[in-house]
């Protein structure tokens, strides 16, 4: 194990290390492996196009809001991958509308067809964002919601689909995992504390993904700006830390404001702001009134 000095991949749990891995372009074979461990059988990524994150209109308040990463296939699907590393108020809604919300934009104006290609959201979950305490979601870290009918669980065709990768509940040692699933499991949660790959791990797959990571084979540019990024991280966690104390503190809704005032102080937006907090963005705009 490495210590946090001589940290020699990143955390790709953290939105710096997410975004130097799977953001960078350069890495897209890493970002196809991922998606094809995770997708449902039958279901393959051919090639893909980078798209842009930011969707405009998304909130009630017309607007945009910035996804994690999204991505497209050849044939059209779509894929959005969203990190969560923190607790959010209603996280599920918020993906259904994300996910919506890019199904809705393959429309073409005036198009009465509907032949629409279909979306999948994965979520890379840190935290504890559902409740599981019944004993069928024993040993299981991976959930899959999608269209179905409630009696025979049919789905007509591919539509919108959420799938969930929960590692705070993944708790395998590395001598048990046999799937590849498993083994994506393991990478993505406990990198960042490795000093090689794994000998478990060694397969094409898997060393992609570790070079990927690998900070000293970063760019001086790549490098520059994820040691920044990671400053700027850090900080916002202090920050957070501060201020979860003082909401525990002085009660859940002021609590909340107070939040909310540190992490507009460290300059994050309005909509990133209201996403951490659960407070609305007219509530959010009010404190900076």
């Amino acid at each position: 194990m490495m210590t946090q000095e001589k940290q020699r991949y990143v955390d790709i749990l953290s939105n710096s290390g997410f975004k130097a891995v799977f953001g960078d372009q350069d890495n897209k074979p890493v970002l196809i492996d991922f998606l094809n461990a995770f997708l449902p059988q039958g279901r393959r990524v051919k090639d893909l196009t980078y798209a842009t994150t930011e969707i405009e209109g998304l909130t009630q308040s017309n607007k945009s809001v910035k996804l994690d990463l999204r991505c497209e296939d050849e044939d059209g699907t779509s894929f959005i991958i969203e990190m969560q590393r923190y607790d959010q108020a209603n996280f599920f809604q918020r993906c259904v509308s994300y996910s919506s919300k890019v199904y809705d934009m393959k429309t073409t104006k005036g198009d009465e067809s509907y032949d629409i290609p279909p979306v999948y959201l994965i979520g890379i979950l840190a935290v504890d964002s559902f409740d599981r305490r019944d004993e069928i979601w024993r040993d299981r870290f991976i959930s899959d919601y999608t269209f179905r009918e409630k009696y025979t669980g049919e789905v007509v065709c591919e539509t919108i689909s959420l799938i969930f990768v929960e590692l705070k509940r993944f708790e395998k040692r590395l001598e048990d995992c046999i799937s590849i699933i498993d083994k994506w499991c393991y990478a993505l949660k406990y990198m960042s504390k490795l000093d090689s790959l794994p000998l478990e791990l060694r397969r094409s797959v898997f060393e992609r993904l570790f070079q990927a990571a690998e900070i000293a084979q970063f760019s001086p540019e790549k490098r520059e700006k994820y040691e920044h990024d990671m400053i700027t991280e850090r900080d916002e966690i202090n920050i957070r830390r501060t201020a979860e104390q003082k909401a525990r503190a002085e009660g859940r809704k002021e609590g909340l404001f107070e939040v909310a005032k540190s992490l507009l102080g460290s300059g994050m937006s309005v909509c990133d702001v209201s996403r951490h907090t659960g407070l609305t963005e007219a509530e959010i705009e009010a404190l900076s009134a």
